[in-house]
């Protein structure tokens, strides 16, 4: 069995033990994670990786834990986390009023929407109100019915299981609706470039307001969810109106429940825990079956073990 403690002695970020995950993620369930870290830097990555080769040790990266649902039986294996580091931003280059900006995987994605509205940098508002990090944006390829992050991708570096560090351009790195194919689970995103258009401060600061206004009107932000539950279906038919049409809106077990203001949301409200949600997760599959034969897919991720 391998000792946690042990890297500490390697690392130079933040190691910790025995972690509730019901404290890093937004639907505030799971159980616990055996060893988190945290790293510093780029490098300390690089440390991480070869310490979990020569262990023989699997890992699973985390960003913000926004969509993601762990089981009782928590994390066994190491989880790197990238949140509260690799978080800088800066422009490279501006010509003919394209300004290529370069944000690290932690940057959240409030943040970076904040920035760029700030500084009259448009192309990233149809990301407003969406919470994560950047690195967790670009795996998913993380976006609403307005435009997703590959619309302003030019670049993405990651760093891979084996150690190697490679620098993707926006046709390499095979996005998909809610995936990117370039990515497995244990690749590591460092920074993103991203090609944004200089114009008028005020307009991107009402398209990122009227966003936030509607997501907030539509969605329930007063809760603890995953945001999304499941993908949209191809085809045009929308999640929430398969499931609001199974009946599944407002339909609860015990503390997890499918929200009443948006039928593609799981909620806890307050005293739910990861076997709840899952279990709600396959009622609602389940039901859409029945009722359309339709068989929906999760955009959340859910991980960990059985208790």
């Amino acid at each position: 069995m391998v000792d946690f403690n042990e890297l500490r002695s390697v690392v130079r970020g933040k190691v910790a033990l025995d972690v509730p995950m019901s404290r890093h993620t937004s639907m505030k369930v799971g159980g616990r994670c055996a060893c988190m870290f945290t790293p510093e830097d780029t490098d300390d990555i690089l440390r991480f990786i070869d310490w979990s080769r020569d262990a023989g040790q699997k890992y699973v990266v985390i960003g913000s834990g926004t969509n993601l649902i762990v089981r009782e039986g928590g994390i066994r294996c190491p989880a790197i986390r990238i949140k509260g580091t690799l978080d800088s931003m800066e422009i490279e280059s501006e010509d003919s009023g394209t300004v290529r900006l370069r944000a690290g995987a932690g940057m959240p994605v409030a943040g970076l929407v904040k920035y760029c509205s700030d500084s009259g940098l448009s192309g990233i508002e149809p990301l407003a109100g969406i919470p994560g990090t950047v690195g967790g944006a670009v795996f998913m390829n993380a976006g609403t019915g307005g435009g997703s992050v590959e619309d302003v991708i030019e670049a993405v570096t990651f760093i891979e299981r084996s150690g190697r560090t490679k620098t993707y351009g926006r046709d390499e790195m095979g996005f998909g609706y809610r995936t990117c194919r370039a990515l497995s689970t244990s690749s590591i995103v460092v920074s993103a470039v991203l090609a944004l258009k200089r114009t008028d401060i005020k307009r991107v600061q009402r398209k990122v307001e009227a966003l936030l206004q509607s997501r907030a009107a539509t969605q329930p932000l007063g809760y603890p969810s995953c945001g999304s539950i499941f993908k949209n279906p191809a085809g045009g038919v929308k999640a929430w109106k398969l499931l609001e049409e199974a009946g599944m809106r407002g339909v609860r077990i015990r503390g997890a429940m499918y929200s009443e203001l948006h039928s593609n949301f799981i909620v806890n409200t307050g005293s739910a825990v990861a076997a709840d949600v899952i279990a709600l997760i396959d009622a609602g599959i389940e039901k859409v079956r029945e009722k359309s034969g339709v068989r929906l897919e999760l955009e959340a991720v859910i991980i960990g073990e059985e208790v």
